[in-house]
C-alpha cells in the first residue's frame, strides 16, 4: 500500500461502479490524495483499474484497492489487517445493496438478512476497524451512505429490506456522533441516481422517467458536504447531496 504522510487518505466501500467510482475519480483528480478503494473480488477490481486508468490523476494521487466481500460482513479484526497504512482521514462507507423494493408483508427473512449484512453491520465493522487509524486524522470523519429509503417519518415508496437496513444505519450514525467526541459522523443520501440501482428501484416502483440524478451531479453536491462537514455541521444528522437537513 502506498504510503504518503503528506496525503489526505479517503477509504470507499464498493468503489468499482456507480457513486463509489464517480467518488474515487473526482478524489483522484486531486492533488496529495490517496484513494483506498474496496471491491469485492478481483474482476471488480480489474473494472476499477480500468476506469482509472483514464482519469487524469493530481499530483503525487494514489489508487490503492482491497479484496473485501461485505455480502457477508468480516471481523474488525480481519478488515484491519488489510489495511497497512499509519492514517486515514475520512472512511466513506458506500458499498451496498437494495435488493426487491417491495411491502413490508412480502419482505423475507433472506431479504432482511441479506440488506441488514452488507448495509449495516458491515458498515459498522468497517468503522470499528479503521476507528484507531481514523483517530490519528486531526479531524476525522465517517460518511454513512444512506437512503430516503430508510425515512421512519416519511415513507413514499415500498423500502422491502433495504429501508430499514437503511433507517438502522442512520442510527448508529448518530450513536456514533453522539458517543465518540472526535468524530464528524454524517448520514448522506446522495439522491435517487442513475445507477444500477437507482434504475432497478424505479422498475420496483413502476417509476418510468427513472431516477432524476447524475452520478456526477451527485457526486459534485456529496463532496462539497463531505469538504464542509464538521462536528458543528451536518455531523449526527440525515442530510442530502444538496445540503438539507432530513427528519429521521
Amino acid at each position: 500500500m502506498s504510503e504518503t504522510p503528506e496525503n489526505t487518505v479517503y477509504v470507499i466501500t464498493g468503489a468499482n461502479r456507480g457513486i463509489g467510482l464517480g467518488l474515487a475519480k473526482a478524489y483522484l483528480g486531486r492533488p496529495r490524495t490517496t484513494v483506498i478503494a474496496t471491491v469485492r473480488n478481483q474482476q471488480a477490481a480489474d473494472v476499477l483499474k480500468s476506469e482509472i486508468s483514464t482519469v487524469e490523476l493530481g499530483e503525487n494521487s494514489v489508487l490503492d484497492i482491497i479484496e473485501l466481500d461485505f455480502t457477508r460482513a468480516e471481523s474488525p479484526e480481519k478488515i484491519r489487517s488489510a489495511f497497512n497504512i499509519a492514517r486515514i482521514d475520512v472512511l466513506i462507507n458506500n458499498a451496498g445493496a437494495a435488493g426487491e423494493l417491495n411491502r413490508a408483508v412480502e419482505t423475507t427473512a433472506e431479504d432482511l438478512r441479506a440488506c441488514f449484512e452488507i448495509n449495516t453491520i458491515a458498515p459498522l465493522m468497517m468503522f470499528q476497524a479503521l476507528w484507531p487509524l481514523m483517530q490519528k486524522a486531526e479531524s476525522p470523519k465517517l460518511i454513512m451512505v444512506t437512503s430516503t429509503v430508510g425515512f421512519i417519518t416519511y415513507q413514499e415508496f415500498p423500502g422491502g429490506a433495504y429501508g430499514p437496513s437503511k433507517a438502522a444505519l442512520n442510527w448508529l450514525t448518530r450513536a456514533l456522533h453522539l458517543q465518540e467526541d472526535k468524530l464528524t459522523a454524517v448520514a448522506l443520501h446522495p439522491g435517487w441516481v442513475q445507477t444500477a440501482m437507482g434504475y432497478s428501484a424505479a422498475q420496483d416502483w413502476k417509476f418510468a422517467p427513472g431516477p432524476p440524478e447524475t452520478i456526477e451531479g451527485c457526486v459534485k453536491g456529496m463532496i462539497g458536504i463531505i469538504d464542509n462537514a464538521t462536528r458543528d455541521k451536518y455531523s449526527g444528522k440525515f442530510v442530502t447531496y444538496k445540503g438539507e437537513e432530513y427528519p429521521w
